[in-house]
């Protein structure tokens, strides 16, 4: 589910307006079971985070402690972060990964699909979630770009409807087509 998208009502304003966060939701739309005090009560903490193309690994994070539930750490705004160059002016950046996750490092040559980390709850994030963003620059305080998904399945009353080049907006539910 997409929990914020461009322009979001928390984050996600300025140069970094074009980003969006990702969570997983039950049939509820609940994030969490019970409580959600504790990480481990978030679906989406600890699944995991795949590379969305083939790329060179360019950054990668693996050393920010995790927040507890509804705290932030400003001083680490990012948290866990993998970035992917794919050419020479485009860039994924994914972040708030969970502590000690990243299964890549710097220089590391990767396919579409390869596991990057896992799901967490590093940096500005109050609730585990995973930040997603498209850049023209290599570096972690980039600006986003604003730049469509390819194709992706748009989650509709039942069923499923293919989406090209579009950008998932807050509150809708999206898979990959493959």
């Amino acid at each position: 589910t997409v929990s914020q998208g461009h322009s979001g009502e928390y984050t996600h304003k300025g140069a970094w307006r074009n980003a969006w966060d990702f969570v997983i939701t039950n049939r509820s739309g609940k994030q969490f079971k019970g409580t959600g005090d504790f990480h481990e009560d978030y679906f989406c903490f600890g699944k995991a985070v795949l590379s969305p193309f083939d790329g060179i690994v360019i950054e990668a994070v693996n050393t920010v402690q995790e927040n507890s539930i509804g705290n932030v750490n400003t001083k680490e705004n990012w948290g866990n972060t993998v970035i992917v160059k794919h050419n020479d002016y485009l860039y994924a950046k994914l972040s708030h990964l969970k502590y000690h996750s990243v299964e890549v490092k710097v220089g590391d040559i990767v396919k579409k699909g390869q596991l990057l980390g896992r799901c967490g709850n590093s940096g500005r994030s109050p609730y585990p979630h995973l930040h997603f963003q498209l850049q023209v620059t290599p570096h972690i305080g980039s600006g986003t770009l604003d730049y469509p998904f390819g194709h992706y399945l748009l989650k509709e009353e039942n069923s499923f409807t293919l989406e090209n080049f579009g950008f998932p907006e807050s509150g809708q539910v999206i898979t990959s087509p493959g």
